[in-house]
């Protein structure tokens, strides 16, 4: 008898368990907005500590049209959600990479004239990056006119995206630069944003 509750203890809480797989809807949320090659990197570099976490495109997107289709020029007051498509955990060490999507509370006119100038590069016809960091990366605005808005959204509510790349050993050779290009595209043709913008993978200094 004592030898069968140590055969079922053993079975039960064995050491050698394997690690969970990643959950495979965050996973595929990370590729779409990564891209496939970029997140099978990571996770090959991270090992069993590499978790996905994200919510589905669809919902990010909801969000994203509902706050854009309630805009009205000269009443913003500049609140904005902020969402995270794809977060990524690796070896507990807390998460290593995290995307970041919203309305830039910066408008067209700002980042490529005036005052703001000083603080964002024109990288290609319509695309903006900040030449520091803030909380969530380095930030990217773009236009992004959603069908059903009101006239001006896409310039004056453009798109920020930005990616905080924390990674460390060989998961660093995953360049932040990479991430961002890809977060960018793959947000527009998420949202179906009507003007033609092409962006570059030189992004950052």
């Amino acid at each position: 008898m004592a030898l069968t509750v140590v055969l079922l203890s053993a079975a039960c809480g064995g050491g050698g368990d394997s690690p969970p797989a990643p959950d495979p809807a965050a996973l595929r949320a990370c590729q779409d907005v990564f891209g496939a090659e970029s997140v099978d990197a990571l996770r090959a570099a991270l090992g069993d500590g590499f978790r996905p976490h994200g919510p589905a495109g669809a919902d990010v997107k909801g969000r994203l049209v509902a706050e854009a289709r309630q805009w009205r020029a000269g009443t913003d007051d500049l609140r904005r959600q902020v969402q995270h498509p794809c977060e990524i955990e690796g070896g507990g060490s807390g998460r290593v990479i995290t995307a970041t999507v919203g309305w830039s509370m910066y408008d067209i006119d700002h980042v490529s004239s005036g005052k703001g100038r000083f603080r964002w590069r024109t990288v290609a016809d319509g695309v903006y990056v900040a030449s520091r960091p803030d909380i969530w990366g380095t930030p990217l605005v773009m236009p992004c006119t959603v069908p059903g808005t009101t006239p001006g959204q896409g310039r004056e509510l453009p798109l920020e995206v930005a990616v905080l790349h924390k990674a460390t050993g060989e998961a660093a050779e995953v360049p932040e630069e990479r991430l961002l290009a890809a977060l960018a595209r793959g947000t527009r043709e998420l949202l179906g944003c009507r003007e033609h913008v092409d962006v570059p993978d030189d992004l950052l200094p």
